[in-house]
């Protein structure tokens, strides 16, 4: 990192610089595709450039790989900044409570991260918002010695950000103004991690889950080619979303021997796809089959043509791939593809079907559990 000439570095040339002894920093690696495929790539839960490569290097060593340091320079100019660029750089807390959710408590050792501030961050506004509150209740004796600590702390905060820079009026201004600002900013914002990333698990990024469509994630209407006539079944919106939100490629492989009949056109098959679409999210890839049950092609389940097409076309392999679907020959071809299986029961299912199938849940939102729980013992293997 190019040092100012003529002058100690300011706050955010400082934090800048830190980079040079930071040990996971992506622009400056170099992953092996398949280490990157086996882990599932960059878990897009993380949205800005923070913590995002320290995930990666820390699941790329869990996986059994090792990060070797090379040697090479690079210059790293300091980009320009925004006088509240360090306030808005408080978002990355956030991150912080996914980083704890997804490798513990001790990933900050393993991440070679230092303790951090927040607990005084924390300290500092929670004394803040009581003196603030206990004033304004009149209760003063409460109030001075809260708003004491909170002027202790945040002088203590600014000091260290002025004393190392450049102390110019500019800078001792910024300092001053944004270490009011700090700490309650990187509260709200560890508050919203630990509301957004509540359930956060495992990422899947190389993973995919295969539905059925008709009497799966919507109800059968037969050889329907009207939009207006698609209802989803209860639950279905929030079983995939719960997959998008773990990384899990979504896709859907169907039977539509209507079109081969005559009865619907592909035509009609996009409209009331994109109907679903619309009422569930995006399906990452749709796999249909137009043909007869007399046509002898491929793709027509109980083969395995769909399952491996849409695994070929979501770059995933068919054995990292759950099919959920409500008839026997579902789960015939998950087998054939080399996929897992899973069915849930409806109206028209076989009992004999019910007792063949690998793995049967009651409805759509156990069996996207006992999916995720599949893709979960495959990345352990």
């Amino acid at each position: 990192m190019p040092s100012p000439e003529g002058r100690r570095p300011t706050d955010w040339e400082r934090n800048t610089a830190g980079l040079a002894d930071a040990s996971w920093i992506t622009a400056d690696m170099a992953y092996r595709r398949r280490a990157l495929a086996e882990v599932g790539g960059f878990d897009e839960r993380f949205r800005r450039a923070y913590r995002e490569d320290a995930d990666i290097a820390l699941r790329v060593m869990a996986a059994g790989h090792r990060l070797v340091r090379g040697a090479r320079t690079v210059t790293h100019p300091v980009r320009p900044a925004g006088f509240w660029v360090s306030v808005k750089t408080q978002a990355g807390n956030a991150d912080d409570v996914l980083m704890r959710r997804l490798h513990g408590p001790g990933w900050r050792r393993r991440a070679g991260e230092g303790p951090g501030r927040f607990r005084r961050h924390l300290l500092t506004t929670a004394s803040g918002v009581l003196a603030a509150a206990a004033y304004g209740a009149g209760a003063r004796r409460v109030a001075f010695p809260a708003f004491v600590a909170w002027a202790g702390l945040t002088a203590e905060f600014a000091a260290a950000r002025v004393l190392p820079g450049p102390r110019t009026p500019e800078e001792v201004t910024r300092m001053l103004v944004t270490s009011v600002a700090i700490p309650p900013a990187a509260t709200w914002h560890r508050l919203r991690g630990l509301l957004t990333h509540a359930r956060a698990g495992a990422w899947y990024g190389n993973r995919a889950v295969l539905f059925d469509r008709d009497d799966t994630i919507v109800h059968d209407v037969p050889y329907n080619g009207d939009p207006a006539r698609v209802e989803p079944v209860r639950g279905a919106r929030k079983a995939l979303d719960r997959l998008r939100r773990r990384g899990v490629r979504i896709g859907v492989v169907s039977n539509q021997s209507g079109v081969a009949r005559g009865l619907i056109t592909r035509a009609d098959v996009r409209r009331v796809n994109d109907r679903i679409d619309e009422l569930l999210g995006p399906i990452d890839v749709w796999e249909i089959c137009p043909h007869g049950p007399d046509d002898r092609c491929s793709c027509r389940k109980p083969r395995p043509g769909l399952v491996t097409r849409a695994a070929r076309r979501l770059d995933v392999d068919p054995s990292a791939c759950v099919v959920i679907g409500d008839i026997g020959a579902d789960m015939r071809a998950a087998e054939a593809a080399g996929a897992h299986g899973v069915l849930v029961p409806t109206g028209r299912t076989r009992p004999e079907e019910v007792d063949d199938a690998p793995e049967v849940a009651p409805d759509l939102r156990a069996a996207v559990a006992r999916a995720l729980a599949l893709l979960a013992e495959g990345r352990s293997r």
